[in-house]
This record gives C-alpha cells, structure tokens and sequence, in this order.
C-alpha cells in the first residue's frame, strides 16, 4: 500500500466512490453492466498527483480503493485532465498512442467501462419529484442536465487550451 502523507488521497477515493455508484444507481441498466465488469480490477495512476486508485467490481457496485490485494488487469495514467477527458464521448481518440492517457494490460476493461459511462442515462427526475414535487423536479432535473452538459463543454475546452499551453511552452 503507497504510504501518504496526507489524507487527500483517500477522500479522493471515498469521494469518487460514492460518486459513481451514485450516479450508477440512477441509471437502472448500469448496475448489470458493472456485474459484468466483477472480478477485475483496474489501476488509475493519476500523473502528477502522484495518486494510484484501484476500483474493483462487485454485485454491480464499484470500489476504489489506494490499494490491491491482486494485480491489476489494467492500468490507465493519465493526467487528471486527460482521464477526464475520456468521459468525454466525443473525444473517441483517447486510447489511441498520441492520446495524453496510456493504457497497458487488458484495453477491453477500459472500453467496458467507458461503454458504461457512454450508455448512461440516470433518471434525475424520479429521485428529484420525490424530494421537490412534480414540477419543481422536474425543472431541477432539467437544470441538472445542462449542468451535466455544461461541464463537459468546459472540461473539454479547458483540456484543449491547456494542450495549447503546453505546446506553446514546448516551442
């Protein structure tokens, strides 16, 4: 087990956890999916931080964990902006070899898991009604939505001008 210093890499990883089972939970073919996925085990290496995770796969829920009782199938590094920019559907080059993200060991787990992300399609509205009322809900989902949207949009143009930046520097 990597020894930190700090407790910032295991909030990290308790905070992604619960983030993506989250949002999983709200999209009812995902957790059959993730069931698909058991057994394996994948490894992040985020460059720069200089924080490995590794999330493992059982009864279509995902653990992430700072360390691993096995040796991983795969393993992904990246910088943080890079891996985020595989959430990105359009941006279909990331496990290419000019992709800023690296992948060794077995690539079909990353395309599973990138399929998932791909094909999901939580239900905000149902949870939102819930808590807000019919209306309310569903205009709180909308606004998630575009949210969702938006974020994207500029991760995706932050990730590019940083690029850019980069490139310049290197000039």
């Amino acid at each position: 087990m990597a020894d930190y210093i700090t407790p910032l890499p295991r909030l990290l990883a308790a905070t992604l956890e619960t983030a993506i089972n989250q949002v999983l939970q709200l999209d009812l073919e995902s957790p059959t999916r993730v069931k698909k996925l058991e057994g394996r085990l994948l490894q992040v290496d985020l460059e720069g931080l200089n924080i490995t995770l590794f999330f493992t796969f059982k009864h279509g829920v995902v653990r992430v964990r700072l360390d691993a009782d096995m040796s991983p199938d795969t393993v992904i590094s990246g910088t943080p902006v890079a891996l985020f920019a595989m959430a990105e559907p359009e941006e279909a080059d990331w496990g290419l070899p000019d992709s800023k993200v690296q992948i060794n060991g077995d690539a079909s787990l990353a395309r599973d898991l990138e399929r998932i992300f791909r094909k999901l399609e939580p239900d905000w509205e149902g949870p939102l009604a819930g808590m807000l009322g019919d209306v309310a809900g569903h205009q709180a989902a909308q606004g998630i939505r575009q949210g969702v949207k938006t974020a994207r949009e500029t991760a995706q143009t932050a990730g590019k001008v940083l690029s850019d930046i980069i490139k310049d520097k290197r000039s």
